[in-house]
């Protein structure tokens, strides 16, 4: 008896044909999908960035969302002051919260576990109350409106097909880090910081180094968000949207990469489209974001592992072909 295991996928293939498939979408959906579609694509770098950290060091930041803010806000800024355009905008408000990321990095990395998740938690808070307090430059919480003509392209579909390829690209980026050597110290740190330790891995500065990556990215993603919806507000900041960007990442399983981004794409467009209308169904109010807590309960108690997990798990259980 001769036994055949299970053949591999062509990935390449499959990770083409699936990368193909929203391109028509802008010329067969509403304009109002496509645009809330763009601002998925934004977001799932959002829960990347975030992952970068959570999922391959193990610590969690609660405060990435200041840098998204700050990636946001400066952007905004100096394209409403100065005049600068859109790509240089991005790119500055990205270094700058690469560089308050390291700051943030040192001081708090030194920490671990709840600690460090307290730490962070305060963050957000922080600059809300900044932002409040300095509204004649940002804005307040009403925030700041850039126009039609700081867009990064006039069309939604124009807007949607960039913040498309610019995940594409976030995605590339996070995937040659996560598979180099880098990365192999990364999950060597997450599986036991000790052992990494013993054997010469400076833990500290590697998760330094994953910080700020995660900062950039996450900068990046807020500043080219406000280049597609025209706006940015403390909304980039706040707490929701901190746990929008963990339950998306647990969904999709953390430290997988691809997990993560289907997470990302599948919660967004869950809260902003269908649970939005089952709540404009029941006439409820906040009913969307009730059901997205009880998702996250029910995925902590059920499905810990998240979807790439579970699907690892059935794969592993399928008997093999014999002849």
């Amino acid at each position: 008896m001769i036994t055949i295991t299970r053949p591999k996928l062509n990935y390449l293939n499959w990770k083409l044909l699936i990368a193909l498939i929203p391109l028509p979408l802008p010329f067969i959906l509403p304009k109002s999908i496509v645009f809330m579609l763009g601002l998925a694509f934004i977001f799932a770098v959002f829960v990347l960035s975030w992952d970068l950290v959570a999922g391959y060091t193990g610590e969690v930041n609660l405060g990435h969302t200041v840098f998204i803010g700050i990636g946001a806000y400066t952007s905004a800024l100096l394209a409403l002051k100065l005049h600068t355009p859109p790509l240089i905008s991005i790119i500055a408000g990205g270094l700058l919260a690469t560089i308050f990321g390291f700051v943030i990095g040192i001081i708090c990395l030194r920490l671990k576990g709840y600690y460090l998740a307290l730490v962070t938690a305060i963050l957000p808070l922080v600059f809300i109350q900044f932002v409040n307090i300095y509204s004649g430059i940002f804005g307040g919480y009403e925030g700041l409106s850039i126009g039609i003509k700081n867009a990064l392209h006039r069309s939604i579909e124009g807007r949607y097909y960039i913040a498309y390829g610019f995940m594409l690209l976030s995605l590339y980026a996070i995937y040659r880090v996560v598979n180099g050597k880098f990365g192999l110290r990364l999950k060597a740190i997450r599986d036991d910081e000790e052992l990494a330790e013993g054997v010469g891995i400076d833990v500290v500065k590697h998760k330094v180094i994953a910080f700020c990556i995660s900062a950039l990215m996450a900068g990046l993603a807020g500043g080219v968000a406000v280049f597609y919806r025209l706006s940015v507000g403390v909304d980039l900041f706040g707490v929701p949207l901190m746990i929008l960007i963990i339950l998306s990442a647990l969904f999709g399983g953390l430290g997988t990469l691809f997990g993560p981004l289907i997470g990302a794409l599948t919660i967004y467009i869950a809260k902003y489209w269908v649970f939005m209308e089952v709540a404009r169904a029941i006439n409820i109010q906040q009913a969307d974001a009730l059901m997205m807590y009880l998702l996250l309960i029910v995925l902590i108690l059920k499905m810990p592992e998240g979807l790439f997990g579970w699907f690892k798990t059935v794969r592993s259980k399928l008997p093999l072909r014999t002849y």
